[in-house]
């Protein structure tokens, strides 16, 4: 079990008439014991970084555990069929051109010799047609350039949004298809998204408050508020958003233990000032009559507020204890 006390410290200071030190008289408190629930560590969003050309993957950037930010390019893709389609019309343009201006400087003579009436009306017109369809034939093959350039940077795979990457699924050099996932990445948004069993649905409120701990880690507890809970299960277990105090660096899929509270109970609480511990055992100064002795005590392990103790034995309420030193007068 891990208790946590809900109720402030029930403890009485005065001053000591027998050494000028602050002294403590020992009060039963509240304390809530708690039960850990296994969940699970998520993340509240996760993306996917796709390919939108078949081709090679020529530069990947990026590595399992990498960070990257909105707009980063994490691969690039070459398309080698893209390159020369570009050039075959880039040179279609060039003599597109050339035949615009020529047949524009044929149409200034020819128009002058109409104004002389030397040359027919109907040959005119002919040509003028002739050189509007030059011209569309030149517009066309400009908009289909651009076309193959903005495919050809299409090749550049960005990430969605600031995230973190969790799997590289090719290397460089692989052949990749449409739609082909190059990277799964889960965004950094101070969120933690929590998995737990139905049953303990009652525990998970919006706006209200849990104790988190990672197992395979450390015995730290963490104070997280739920942002939100879904109301669709997922795989019989409720899922829900929440803000960790000074945020969590844990891995996605790790497991988090979620403090239940099972019940409550009385039970004495002392601050670990009041503590020293010699050869592993623990001692607290205590009064006896007119003077200060070592008394050995019993604790707990420590609560999930930090500072504090339980004593299981050793100690009892109305006892007068002091800070380690206080000698006696």
């Amino acid at each position: 079990m891990i208790r946590f006390a809900l109720a402030s410290l029930a403890v009485c200071l005065a001053s000591s008439p027998i050494a000028a030190t602050q002294t403590m008289t020992v009060e039963e408190s509240i304390v809530t014991d708690y039960r850990p629930v296994v969940g699970r560590i998520e993340a509240s969003d996760t993306a996917m970084a796709r390919s939108r050309l078949q081709g090679i993957v020529t530069q990947l950037g990026i590595d399992e555990g990498d960070t990257v930010k909105d707009g980063d390019v994490v691969a690039f893709i070459a398309d080698d069929t893209i390159a020369p389609q570009i050039n075959a019309i880039q040179s279609r343009i060039e003599g597109l051109t050339e035949q615009v201006t020529q047949q524009e400087a044929d149409l200034a003579r020819a128009k002058k010799l109409l104004a002389d009436g030397f040359y027919p009306k109907a040959r005119y017109d002919q040509e003028a047609a002739a050189l509007n369809v030059m011209k569309s034939n030149r517009a066309s093959a400009i908009e289909e350039r651009r076309s193959l350039v903005a495919r050809q940077g299409e090749g550049y795979v960005r990430a969605p949004a600031d995230s973190r990457v969790t799997d590289v699924s090719v290397v460089e050099g692989s052949v990749v298809s449409p739609g082909q996932v190059i990277a799964t990445l889960a965004t950094l948004d101070g969120l933690v998204r929590l998995s737990l069993p139905e049953r303990h649905l009652s525990y998970l409120s919006e706006g209200g408050e849990i104790s988190i701990r990672l197992p395979a880690r450390d015995d730290a507890i963490r104070m997280a508020r739920i942002e939100k809970v879904y109301p669709a299960l997922k795989d019989g277990a409720v899922v829900a958003d929440a803000v960790v105090e000074g945020g969590l660096n844990a891995l996605v899929g790790e497991r988090a233990d979620v403090l239940a509270p099972v019940g409550d109970r009385r039970a004495i609480i002392l601050p670990q000032e009041y503590v020293t511990t010699r050869y592993g055992v623990d001692f607290v100064r205590v009064k006896i009559g007119d003077r200060y002795v070592d008394a050995p005590v019993v604790l707990a392990e420590p609560l999930v507020a930090k500072g504090v103790y339980e004593v299981l034995s050793g100690l009892r309420p109305g006892d007068v204890i002091a800070l380690p030193g206080t000698k006696s007068s």
